[in-house]
């Protein structure tokens, strides 16, 4: 018989401390004028790490009011060309429903199967918030031949704040034992620059 054993990570290449980006092309700082008065508890930034040799990473990073960084998703290159087998990240695409303050939306989650293994349960939560009350929305129906789930969700501005949780599990032998790992990775999930998601919090 299998034993399990358990990873729990915020993100998925190991070794690496504070890094991850942005795969939605953020909104710029410029572009969220309507929260100008608000506190921010994050900025996201990207970094650049060359190796040398045309290998490169593009890292996003979530850097708090102390200067302290989290890590969340990373693009690894080749030659200007992306590397999926060393990157960890996701696309999302947001849409406000006509004359509503509805907002449907798509979420594809990119990893590589070959280190994080199969991917057992996607479950992407944003944060919807109407007249003062903010709710926690879960959507865990995805696409598991694209890894990726439709949202729909209400909100009083074009503000998205939410997170990915993955779990995979890969077989592995230990000590000439068959084991099951199961890995659970984190990934916070914004459109804008500045945020006070607290997901990201909850990952120091």
């Amino acid at each position: 018989m299998k034993k399990i054993c358990f990873q729990i990570s915020h993100f998925a290449i190991v070794g690496i401390i504070c890094l991850i980006i942005i795969g939605c092309n953020g909104k710029s700082e410029n572009q969220n004028a309507h929260n100008n008065e608000i506190e921010y508890e994050f900025e996201r930034k990207m970094i650049t790490y060359d190796f040398g040799n045309g290998i490169t990473e593009d890292v996003e990073l979530y850097i708090d009011k102390s200067n302290d960084t989290i890590g969340n998703q990373v693009f690894a290159y080749n030659e200007k060309v992306l590397d999926s087998s060393r990157s960890l990240f996701y696309d999302l695409n947001l849409k406000q429903i006509k004359n509503s303050n509805e907002y449907s939306g798509l979420i594809k989650y990119h990893f590589n199967p070959n280190r994080e293994g199969k991917l057992v349960g996607f479950t992407f939560t944003v944060i919807s918030k109407t007249t003062g009350k903010a709710d926690f929305l879960s959507f865990d129906t995805y696409d598991s031949g694209k890894n990726q789930l439709e949202f729909k969700f209400k909100n009083n501005s074009d503000t998205l704040i939410g997170h990915i949780h993955a779990q995979h599990t890969m077989d592995t032998i230990v000590d000439d034992e068959e084991k099951l790992r199961f890995r659970e990775i984190f990934i916070s999930v914004d459109n804008y620059s500045k945020t006070n998601n607290p997901f990201t919090k909850g990952l120091r």
